[in-house]
């Protein structure tokens, strides 16, 4: 052993003699957030992967949660992302399709996301996050196809909007166009005002949660023809993944793609609550004929990925097996 081993082998011994304590690595902690507040159910896909990390990777890697949208804007999330003022961000297309145009296209897939894994969607999205927005896309927290619905004040018995106003996000627009309604733009705060009043007839919104809003009050049907995929990821920051050892790389990887598989199974459980939930509260779900339903949830999804390809035109000119590719892939 040369002198300079003897005189470290010396200064570490003196360090635990005297103060008790050995010299260790500390864990890297990531700091995450999320565009809801933590007791929404599409907040749980962050803190599965906060446990989930935490466990497989103890004493390495530690996830900790910075906030909701009290800490930044939902919209303004994804750039906190990039900026490293965050690590870690449970985030919705919608809300970064701005810096991510392509991301938007997981609105439209039919598989749940362990599926997607297997078709290669998963690293195809993988692929679009690092080139278009600079990030690294770990795990799809989404449900699969099937997570949207439009709930009515008013009984309808075919795919057919015309006369009919119906409150919409960007989301559902493309659909109530497609079946000749009127869509109008409302924030979710004033649509239990605007059925009440009769300014509109129904509301497009996702799978759960209509009941915090007071919704079902105001209406009482659901037209039960889901369609679409919920949009939320669990992204990194390029930086910080690509400084952490290849073995917690592995291993993040790895909590990625069991993330996708509980977390499926968790929704699948959720979806079938709120059905149950919605009944008891009163709300009637309307079934078309096998005929008109093809035909609804078809016109959905046409005129959802024509939205999508106009919106995206630049982009698929440049690239024009990309849209077929992710079509396939999804669906």
């Amino acid at each position: 052993m040369n002198i300079q081993a003897v005189v470290k082998c010396i200064a570490v011994a003196v360090v635990v003699a005297t103060t008790g304590i050995a010299v260790a690595q500390q864990p890297i902690t990531l700091r995450g957030i999320t565009p809801w507040t933590p007791d929404y159910d599409l907040s749980k896909g962050f803190f599965t992967f906060q446990q989930m990390v935490n466990e497989k990777l103890k004493g390495k890697v530690t996830v900790s949660y910075v906030g909701g949208p009290e800490v930044a804007a939902p919209n303004q999330q994804f750039q906190a992302l990039k900026n490293g003022v965050v690590d870690v961000l449970l985030g919705a297309a919608a809300y970064y399709r701005t810096e991510v145009p392509m991301a938007w296209a997981v609105q439209f897939v039919q598989k749940t996301p362990p599926e997607l894994r297997k078709s290669g969607y998963y690293d195809l999205m993988r692929k679009i996050h690092l080139d278009q927005g600079g990030v690294i896309y770990l795990a799809n927290t989404a449900a699969g196809g099937g997570a949207f619905r439009i709930y009515m004040a008013r009984k309808i018995d075919k795919p057919d909007f015309k006369g009919l106003k119906i409150r919409v996000s960007p989301v559902y627009t493309p659909l109530v166009n497609a079946l000749g309604g009127a869509p109008i733009s409302m924030a979710p705060g004033e649509i239990f005002t605007g059925l009440e009043r009769k300014v509109v007839d129904g509301f497009g919104w996702t799978y759960t949660g209509i009941d915090t809003l007071g919704l079902h009050e105001v209406s009482k049907y659901v037209i039960d023809h889901p369609f679409y995929s919920l949009d939320t990821v669990v992204l990194m920051n390029k930086a910080v993944y690509d400084k952490l050892p290849p073995d917690v790389q592995t291993a993040l990887n790895e909590v990625g793609a069991e993330l996708e598989i509980r977390h499926s199974a968790y929704m699948a459980e959720q979806l079938k609550k709120e059905d149950a939930k919605l009944r008891k509260l009163g709300i009637e779900f309307l079934r078309f004929s096998p005929a008109d339903a093809e035909r609804y949830v078809k016109a959905a999804y046409d005129a959802g990925w024509k939205d999508f390809a106009d919106k995206n035109a630049a982009a698929i000119k440049a690239n024009p097996d990309l849209l077929p590719k992710l079509q396939s892939l999804g669906n």
